[in-house]
């Protein structure tokens, strides 16, 4: 029987005769009963173990790429590791500092003195003025044997706390305002430009000058009874932080308009207004988180404006007053003896030199972060 015989007789009984030509056959989908869900083996299956497989990675949000560019920022970063400890020496630093040393009897007083009142700023010894620094005063004694260190730390809390309060209302205001005169226009816009502008033509210094010798004795009468302001010559920063956030916000008011004059006019805006989004929404949603990169910028360099006016008013007899600590006062009572005792002029005219450069080096930081065009 010839081979095209034997071909014919192997199709008819239903095998294929295997040949060295054949070619494997291959799978498909079974359509028989009970396996119309069987597929085929996928390549993916058939990776082990040995051969993990790469997992997309999840593309970074514009604000987590500015804060990579902002920790890259080696300037910014060390001044905010400056003025975090800053912050840690000025809160905690007393608690500590009054348990640091041991008692002893002052030569004009009978009374065992401890280190709680020794190292505190406002406790006085005359018979222990102008001292260098011991392991007894860390930085020395001012002009009336008062403990420098201690001073110092109290003047870092105050000009700190006193910027936070100031950017606090800056930024109400200015975000208040500035949203609405940017989003809506017309009288509202024109109203609060006019504002502003009344507010921008009075100088900022003279006006806290003015205000604080015109109703610097009333603050020391009357604001002395609350209880967070309270005696020792603080009372008149409540009055100082009112007039530098009034001189301070219509600034901030003039960046947010403008910005929000850009933003409205984006798609995602007029989407929003177009689904029958309301104006409180839109606002608090979509206007308002859009604005923290230039918020943050502006106040974080106004805050060395604010820190610098507290220690100028300070310094003239105006903020805050003896037995009371800033810096500024700090710097005024020690340029009386500046020829006999540099050193006592040095310590807070170098403690103000450092948190207002670092705050302008963190300025800076964030807004060559969240505004990289800004430097071409």
């Amino acid at each position: 029987m010839d081979s095209s015989n034997r071909n014919n007789e192997t199709n008819a009984s239903g095998f294929i005769a295997p040949t060295s030509n054949s070619v494997e056959p291959e799978f498909e989908l079974s359509t028989t009963p009970g396996h119309e869900n069987v597929a085929p083996l996928a390549e993916d299956a058939l990776i082990t173990d040995s051969e993990p497989v790469a997992k997309a990675k999840k593309p970074r949000t514009p604000f987590q790429e500015s804060l990579s560019r902002f920790r890259r920022d080696k300037r910014a970063m060390t001044s905010l590791i400056i003025i975090v400890l800053m912050i840690v020496i000025a809160v905690f630093g007393p608690f500590i500092y009054h348990h640091i040393g041991g008692p002893y009897k002052g030569d004009l007083s009978t009374k065992i003195i401890g280190p709680d009142l020794y190292h505190t700023f406002d406790h006085q010894e005359l018979d222990r003025a102008h001292e260098g620094p011991s392991a007894q005063y860390w930085l020395g004694t001012d002009g009336i044997g008062r403990d420098i260190l201690a001073r110092l730390m109290q003047g870092m809390l105050i000009s700190i706390t006193l910027a936070v309060v100031v950017e606090v209302v800056d930024i109400s205001l200015g975000i208040t305002v500035g949203v609405l005169a940017g989003y809506y226009g017309g009288w509202i816009d024109q109203f609060l430009a006019r504002l502003a502008d009344l507010l921008f033509a009075f100088p900022g210094l003279l006006f806290i000058i003015l205000v604080a010798g015109i109703l610097g004795n009333w603050a020391d009468d009357h604001l002395s009874v609350i209880p967070i302001v309270g005696p020792g010559g603080n009372a008149r920063l409540l009055l100082i932080s009112i007039v530098l956030a009034l001189t301070a916000w219509p600034l901030m008011a003039r960046y947010v308009r403008g910005q929000t004059l850009q933003l409205k006019e984006q798609q995602f805006i007029e989407a929003a207004k177009t689904s029958g989004t309301s104006d409180f929404t839109i606002l608090t949603r979509h206007i308002v988180p859009n604005l923290f990169s230039i918020v943050m910028v502006a106040s974080t360099l106004n805050i060395t404006g604010t820190i610098i006016g507290e220690a100028g008013i300070s310094y003239l007899g105006l903020g805050v007053q003896p037995p009371g600590a800033s810096i500024g006062l700090m710097i005024s009572d020690a340029s009386q003896s500046l020829s006999a005792y540099p050193w006592e002029l040095l310590v807070p005219s170098l403690t103000l030199v450092i948190i207002v450069l670092s705050f302008s080096f963190i300025g800076d930081g964030l807004r060559d972060a969240f505004d990289p065009h800004s430097k071409d």
